[in-house]
């Protein structure tokens, strides 16, 4: 099996975290699709709306290839590590706030390729998915800064 395959099944690219090369696109699609639908509400028009669908499209696809590699990374996580409680939280936050935005999104995909205002309701969810969402990527920095995983140098995963 050639190396980068070998590196590819360890979660790694060039010998870097997978993972932590994704996350910051749901991390930054999600919150802009928030703004984009808020924008749209005070007369932006269609094409914010527009644009808010395709930036909560690329933060799900984003969120999910990164789940992938986080969740390899986590399943080579021992129990008896002090950052598993941490890691645990984060992922299951992470696939949380995924499912809310897959539904959010589920609701916009229904009026496809007519998408209207977003409710006042959804804008509402959205923003507290956001906002649940930025307490899981805290976690996630905690995991990374605080417990070093995913460092390079001390790759222990």
């Amino acid at each position: 099996m050639s190396h980068f395959f070998r590196e590819l099944l360890r979660a790694r690219m060039f010998g870097h975290p997978i993972h932590a090369m994704l996350v910051h696109f749901p991390s930054a699609l999600f919150p802009v699709s928030l703004a984009l639908y808020v924008l749209a509400r005070l007369g932006g028009g269609s094409a914010f709306v527009a644009a808010a669908f395709y930036a909560m499209a690329g933060g799900l696809l984003g969120g999910a290839a990164a789940a992938v590699f986080g969740a390899m990374d986590y399943f080579r996580l021992p129990a008896t590590h002090a950052a598993w409680k941490k890691a645990s939280l984060h992922a299951l936050l992470n696939f949380v706030w995924l499912m809310w935005f897959g539904v959010l999104f589920g609701l916009r995909l229904k009026q496809y390729p007519q998408i209207e205002l977003a409710t006042t309701i959804e804008i509402f969810l959205c923003g507290a998915a956001v906002a649940g969402l930025l307490f899981s990527n805290f976690l996630g920095g905690e995991l990374v800064f605080r417990h070093k995983l995913g460092i390079i140098e001390e790759d222990k995963i």
